[in-house]
């Protein structure tokens, strides 16, 4: 009997408020660079680093999202977190590891959460249920990067095992974030060519961020 490769799915989390092209940029990136069949985006319900009252309702959030992906027949949305809280990150892979079993899980992070993923809730188990796409934006082909991620990952894990799940992936340069998308919006400045029209159109008619 043949044995059957397992599907490789991308997950990429986040509060996305707003979603904004570098999130599907990289998404895109990782879907081509480690052969996966799908990215699925999962909105946090309740992240338990930042303020909820500071948040967008998730059902916005969520929205945002959807709109943004619906054209990408690789991208998914999931509102599996809108009613957890807090929304840790290992409690929705251990859940999605039951629920598809046949699946490969790739969890795709930017550098800066993996610089400090020593204080995300008990990481250490993290490998057991997905590998780890750490992203970074810098120079193609740093060797200062390189060598930080090495670094950091023999403080994280000692086993040769984990190691081999966890990857560095140097993208396109995009200097976007969901925070300067709020403030310009506020400030009553265009956000046009930073998200996607879908969303611009969504922040306008249900005047968010303002």
């Amino acid at each position: 009997m043949v044995k059957l490769e397992p599907k490789k799915i991308g997950i990429l989390g986040g509060t996305f408020d707003p979603l904004h092209l570098a999130h599907l940029r990289v998404a895109e990136e990782v879907r081509e660079a480690f052969g996966l069949q799908e990215v699925w985006f999962i909105p946090a319900g309740y992240p338990p680093h930042k303020k909820v009252e500071t948040l967008s309702s998730f059902d916005h959030r969520f929205n945002m999202v959807s709109l943004a992906i619906k054209d990408n027949p690789f991208f998914k949305a999931l509102d599996i977190e809108k009613h957890v809280k807090p929304s840790y990150t290992l409690k929705t892979l251990k859940r999605l590891n039951a629920s598809y079993p046949e699946v490969e899980f790739f969890l795709i992070i930017g550098w800066d959460s993996f610089y400090q993923f020593e204080t995300w809730w008990n990481y250490q188990e993290f490998l057991q249920y997905t590998n780890l796409v750490v992203v970074s934006r810098g120079l193609k082909g740093s060797e200062a990067l390189k060598k930080a991620f090495l670094q950091k990952l023999n403080q994280l894990w000692e086993d040769d095992f984990s190691k081999e799940r966890v990857f560095l992936l140097e993208v396109t340069p995009l200097d976007i974030s969901s925070s300067m998308v709020r403030s310009l919006v506020k400030n009553g400045r265009s956000v046009r060519y930073l998200v996607p029209e879908e969303v611009l159109t969504y922040i306008l008619e249900h005047q968010l961020y303002r």
